[in-house]
């Protein structure tokens, strides 16, 4: 099949797809249910907000809420008494404390960890620092022996050419007589 065919193939599923899609009606869809645990029956019905409790989590809120749904605030805005005000800053206050101490406790664990990471590197570093010297000490004492024997090997040929050159010369001295 050729490219053509394939991209035009394509072309034919996506109108199909793309029609499909704009004939589903989107009535059937459903608002999101919320719970509303207020029950404002005995508000008034001006402005006049209910004072209610809210637990967030382990804190306990006082909240304004209006009777009816559409009703007109006179600031908008969130009303929080003075003393809910208070009790969100000390936990804020008691969260900041909290976020500082655990910053302080992952700080020591890291000083801890790099402690002993030093000091592991220290003893590498001895025990490499001591292997390297070893290692120093044989290569000096195998060219030391090198040394020697070049030094031997070397003896050897003067010692074996002396002895040639006289062999020699009694040779053609014995000849000679």
């Amino acid at each position: 099949m050729l490219l053509k065919d394939k991209i035009k193939m394509f072309n034919r599923i996506m109108s199909v797809i793309l029609s499909l899609s704009l004939c589903i009606n989107t009535c059937f869809a459903q608002e999101s249910l919320t719970d509303d645990a207020f029950d404002l029956s005995e508000a008034p019905m001006q402005w006049s907000p209910q004072q209610k409790e809210v637990d967030l989590g382990s804190l306990t809120l006082t909240v304004w809420i209006l009777p009816q749904p559409m009703m007109v605030g006179p600031t908008s805005g969130y009303l929080v008494l003075r003393s809910d005000f208070g009790q969100i800053k000390e936990r804020m206050d008691n969260m900041q404390l909290e976020i500082d101490r655990l910053i302080r406790e992952e700080r020591e664990s890291c000083d801890t960890q790099l402690a002993e990471q030093r000091a592991s590197c220290k003893r590498q570093q001895a025990e490499l620092r001591t292997n390297f010297d070893a290692q120093v000490i044989q290569i000096t004492n195998l060219n030391t022996n090198i040394t020697t024997l070049e030094e031997n090997v070397l003896l050897y040929k003067i010692l074996a050419g002396v002895g040639g050159v006289a062999a020699l010369s009694l040779g053609i001295f014995a000849l000679s007589k």
